[in-house]
């Protein structure tokens, strides 16, 4: 084949298959790609930073307007108050507490721990609670002293205790603070996109 055949054949070529052309939606569609990338950066930053602030709250506000929290760590009070529960007591009048309020009290035979437990009969002139959890089958050996009594349970959340037990710890602390800073990279990247979009 000649010089001049083998041009006319390379020419041919070209002309037959076209080099494809670049579609003008490509770019279009990585910025929206990106733009999409960085709300959900966004809106999962702020999710990890509303629980993080959410549990710390939880603990913290409580004790501004009155209430002491405490984690239910046994299974006496179940299937009412789970373990892992966290319970938000207030100061009561002993004396008005009334069979089938729980509440919250130490006693000094069996150490410091709170106990969660339901009252079964109030003696005023005495002034002792009996008490009985949930789950036992007998009232607890100890009337609880008027003294003792911590207050009366309001509220509790199953499994907020094990959150409330974390947070708490100086590794819970500190896992909460790298959460916090997770989450804020995370809502400074996705703006980052947003902008780029």
């Amino acid at each position: 084949m000649s010089r001049v055949e083998r041009n006319q054949a390379l020419y041919t070529e070209n002309i037959e298959s076209p080099k494809p052309e670049k579609s003008s939606e490509s770019p279009k569609a990585e910025k929206k790609q990106t733009s999409k990338n960085g709300k959900f950066l966004i809106a999962a930053g702020r999710l990890v930073m509303l629980v993080v602030v959410a549990a710390c709250l939880s603990l913290v506000i409580p004790h501004f307007i009155g209430y002491e929290t405490y984690v239910v760590v046994s299974g006496s009070m179940e299937p009412n108050i789970p373990v892992g529960s966290i319970v938000y007591s207030k100061k009561a009048d002993p004396a008005a507490l009334q069979t089938g309020d729980v509440i919250v009290f130490v006693d000094p035979a069996r150490g410091t721990t709170p106990i969660t437990h339901r009252v079964v009969t109030n003696d005023t002139v005495a002034g002792t609670i009996v008490t009985k959890g949930d789950a036992n089958e007998a009232e607890d050996v100890n009337p609880a002293t008027y003294d003792n009594i911590k207050g009366k349970v309001a509220v509790h959340i199953p499994r907020m205790g094990f959150v409330a037990s974390a947070l708490t710890s100086f590794l819970g602390k500190l896992v909460a603070i790298l959460m916090l800073m997770e989450a804020w990279l995370l809502i400074e990247i996705g703006n980052r996109l947003k902008i780029r979009s």
